[in-house]
């Protein structure tokens, strides 16, 4: 339980990563959510968010069918560091939060709190720090082992042998040319 709790705490550092990551996820939930609703717009201040659509409805939290919550609070705090600006609230489209989700999302992985986050993996034995691409490593050198093992032969199935890299047209023509023509 003691090594358990040291892991844990190594993770301390990266709290606020954590914390931009789930208000990203926020952020696309409520995306979905008004995409679900048919909503064109909302309307982002620090005490509510106003979606607006075929209704207009205002909320200081907004509960998903999917379950998620989205607080005015969060969503505020989250668009002004997304937008670089300050502003009584944020009027934005669905696909504008999906793109701004996205390209934060770019940010995080070109940056060093994520790098940072890769070497205490490493450090604790729980992951390739350097692997971004996979998210689950395990799968990777799994089937990276698998392509290398060559393929088992059953008793009942004989090799087959290998083919030229040339076709039967290309064999075909090539011999045509081979033989001399008739004077």
């Amino acid at each position: 339980m003691d090594n358990l709790l040291k892991k844990a705490g190594a993770m301390l550092p990266h709290l606020e990563l954590f914390g931009h990551m789930a208000s990203l996820r926020g952020l696309l939930q409520l995306a979905a959510h008004m995409e679900e609703r048919g909503d064109r717009v909302t309307l982002i201040s620090p005490e509510a968010i106003t979606l607006v659509g075929s209704d207009m409805t205002t909320d200081p939290v907004i509960h998903t069918s999917k379950g998620a919550t989205v607080t005015a609070e969060g969503a505020y705090t989250l668009m002004h560091t997304l937008k670089g600006h300050e502003a009584p609230e944020y009027a934005v489209t669905r696909e504008e939060l999906k793109a701004l989700n996205a390209r934060a999302v770019a940010d995080i992985e070109a940056g060093p709190a994520l790098a940072a986050f890769g070497e205490t993996l490493a450090r604790l034995g729980l992951g390739d720090a350097g692997s971004a691409g996979s998210a689950r490593p395990e799968v990777q050198v799994q089937a990276e082992t698998q392509a290398e093992a060559p393929a088992p032969v059953t008793p009942a199935e004989e090799p087959r042998p290998e083919r030229t890299s040339r076709s039967r047209r290309a064999e075909a023509q090539a011999e045509a040319a081979e033989v001399p023509a008739a004077s």
